[in-house]
C-alpha cells in the first residue's frame, strides 16, 4: 500500500514536551494561545491534522531500535555509536539516546495532544456560531481520534519499558511535580480506559463526519462508525498486552484476553482473509517525498549502506512443501547489492541482506507506508486470545489461517493438548514474520513470555536487554537513584502503584 501524507498544518501544535515536565522552549505560544483562546472550526482542523501526523513520529526509530534488540535486524551506517551498539553488548544506559529516543517523542506527541483537546473543550457550539462552531457529535468524533492517539503513544511507551511501568497521568501544567510511574498493568488499563471512552464518543458522533481531513493511511477508517473498527482494533492489542503484563488484570488473565476478544468482534478483523491484500489491510503511517513531509528511511535501497536483515531471518525460517523458505521471508527479504563488509565497531554482523517490505515495484519508495496494526496481526491476537481463553481449536484454526497462507507453510503440529509453551512458541513464530521490522514484535513477545533466551545474541559476548531505560532526566527529576546495570539495562526502577 502506498499512501501519501497531507503537509501538516504549519506553526500549529509545534510545543514541547511539558508532559512530563520537560523543560523545552515553545517558539510557538502566540499560536497556541489563540487556538486555546479562540478555537474555531479551520484552526482546529489544521491542528488536527498536526495530531495526526506527529502519531507516526518516532516510529522508524521504534522499528529499527527494537529490531535490533530483537535480533531482526541491524543499522551498519555507524554515524552514531554508541547508539547502534547498546541493543548489541549493552548496557543499555538510561542517559543515551538509544531507549531516550523511544520516550521524548511520544510524550512530545502527548502533549500536542492534550493541548488540542483543551482547545477542542473551548470551542464554540455550532449552534451559536453555525461557521466556525462545532456540533456536540463534531466534538465527540474528534475527541475520540485525539484519545485513540494519545492511547497508541502510551502503547508505544509501555510495551517498551515492561514492568518498569510508565507515567500516565502527564496532563498537567510545566511547572507542576513531574506525574508519578504506575504499574505496567496500571498504565495498560489506562490505555484500555482511553480507547474504551474513546469508543463512547464514537457511538456519539454517529454518522457525523470528523471536522477534519482523514490521511489516506487510515482512509477505511475516515467515518466514527470505521473509525471505531481501528479504536477496537487498539484495544484488543492493549488487552493482550496487558494479560501477559506482571500481575495483568490483577493476576486474571481471562479477564484481559475476554475483554480482547469483544474488541476483536468490533474491530476490522478478517478472519477468513487469504491473500496478501487480505492480510496487509489495516490502519497505516502515511510518509512521501512532497516538500514539508517525512520520508519512510527505512525503505533502504538494496545498494545503501544503512539497514540489513540478519542472517537469523533466513537461518529460522520453516519450510514450505518442496523446500522453499517461508514465504514471507522471500516477500520481505532480498540479497543487497552491495555488500557492507565494512563492520560497525567490534559487532561482527556483516550487512548481506535486505528489507524490502517498504518497496513498491521492486525499488525503494520512500513514500512507502509503515502498518500501525494489520488484519493479519489482529487474526493472532485472537489466536492468543482464544488458546488463553479456552478456545484452543479455535486458535489452532486462526494460527493456521496465517502460516498456511501468508507463509504457505504446512499446518502447525500444535494441538488442542499441547503444552501452552508449545503454543507460545509456534505463536511466537507466526508473529515474528508476519510482523517482521515493522514494531519489534520479536522482542516486545519474547520478554512478554520470558523467553528472551530464545533470542541468540548474534555476537560473541552479547546480550539481548529485556526492556528499555527510562531516561536519566526522568529519573533525577523524580530523585530515582540509578542503580549499577541490572540485567544489561542502566536504568531508575520507579516505585509504581
Amino acid at each position: 500500500m502506498r499512501t501519501r501524507l497531507f503537509a501538516i498544518a504549519a506553526g500549529l501544535l509545534a510545543v514541547g514536551a511539558g508532559a512530563c515536565n520537560f523543560d523545552i522552549t515553545n517558539t510557538n505560544q502566540p499560536t497556541l494561545d489563540d487556538l486555546l483562546s479562540n478555537p474555531t472550526r479551520t484552526k482546529l482542523a489544521a491542528a488536527a491534522t498536526g495530531v495526526i501526523a506527529g502519531a507516526r513520529g518516532g516510529i522508524q526509530a521504534l522499528i529499527w531500535r527494537l529490531g535490533s534488540t530483537g535480533r531482526e535486524g541491524i543499522n551498519l551506517s555507524g554515524n552514531n555509536q554508541p547508539d547502534f551498539v547498546e541493543p548489541y553488548f549493552g548496557p543499555v544506559a538510561a542517559g543515551g539516546s538509544f531507549g531516550g529516543t523511544l520516550w521524548f517523542d511520544r510524550y512530545q506527541h502527548i502533549r500536542s495532544i492534550n493541548v488540542y483537546l483543551a482547545a477542542l473543550g473551548n470551542a464554540k457550539d455550532a449552534a451559536v456560531d453555525p461557521v466556525q462552531g462545532l456540533s456536540t457529535q463534531e466534538k465527540a468524533g474528534a475527541r475520540a481520534v485525539a484519545n485513540s492517539l494519545k492511547a497508541l503513544a502510551l502503547l508505544y511507551v509501555v510495551e517498551t519499558r515492561g514492568e518498569l511501568g510508565a507515567p500516565v497521568d502527564v496532563d498537567r501544567p510545566l511547572n507542576a511535580a513531574p506525574a508519578p510511574f504506575v504499574s505496567e498493568d496500571s498504565a495498560y488499563g489506562y490505555i484500555v480506559g482511553l480507547l474504551n471512552g474513546a469508543a463512547t464518543d464514537l457511538t456519539t458522533a454517529g454518522a457525523t463526519a470528523f471536522p477534519f481531513p482523514v490521511p489516506p493511511g487510515l482512509g477505511g477508517f475516515d467515518k466514527p462508525a470505521t473509525f471505531l473498527t481501528f479504536n477496537r482494533a487498539l484495544a484488543a492489542k492493549a488487552n493482550v498486552l496487558r494479560a501477559t503484563a506482571k500481575n495483568g488484570c490483577g493476576g486474571t488473565k481471562a479477564t484481559c484476553y475476554a475483554a480482547a476478544l469483544t474488541a476483536l468482534g468490533a474491530s476490522f478483523i478478517n478472519p477468513g482473509a487469504t491473500t496478501p491484500t487480505g492480510f496487509q489491510a489495516g490502519a497505516y503511517f502515511d510518509f512521501s517525498t512532497a516538500q514539508g513531509d517525512a520520508t519512510n528511511s527505512l525503505s533502504s535501497p538494496l545498494n545503501e549502506f544503512t539497514f540489513y536483515a540478519l542472517q537469523g531471518n533466513e537461518t529460522d525460517a520453516q519450510l514450505q512443501t518442496g523446500g522453499a523458505k517461508d514465504q514471507r521471508v522471500l516477500d520481505k527479504i532480498a540479497a543487497a547489492t552491495d555488500t557492507q563488509r565494512a563492520l560497525l565497531g567490534s559487532i561482527p554482523i556483516p550487512g548481506e541482506l535486505k528489507f524490502v517490505m517498504y518497496f513498491s515495484g521492486g525499488q525503494a519508495d520512500p513514500g512507502h507506508a509503515i502498518p500501525i496494526i494489520k488484519n493479519e496481526e489482529l487474526i493472532l491476537l485472537r489466536s492468543e486470545a482464544n488458546w488463553f481463553g479456552g478456545s484452543k481449536a479455535q486458535a489452532i484454526l486462526d494460527l493456521n489461517q496465517v502460516r498456511t497462507n501468508s507463509g504457505k507453510l504446512p499446518a502447525t503440529t500444535v494441538t488442542a493438548v499441547s503444552a501452552d509453551s508449545v503454543f507460545v512458541k509456534a505463536l511466537m513464530y507466526e508473529r515474528r514474520y508476519s510482523l517482521l521490522w515493522e514494531q519489534g514484535a520479536r522482542w516486545i513477545d519474547a520478554r512478554r513470555f520470558g523467553r528472551l533466551g530464545d533470542i541468540p545474541p548474534a555476537i560473541p559476548g552479547g546480550n539481548v536487554p529485556p526492556y528499555m531505560p527510562v531516561p536519566q532526566s526522568e529519573c533525577d527529576a523524580r530523585n530515582l537513584k540509578t542503580p549499577p546495570a541490572s540485567q544489561d539495562v542502566v536504568t531508575c526502577n520507579p516505585p509504581t502503584s
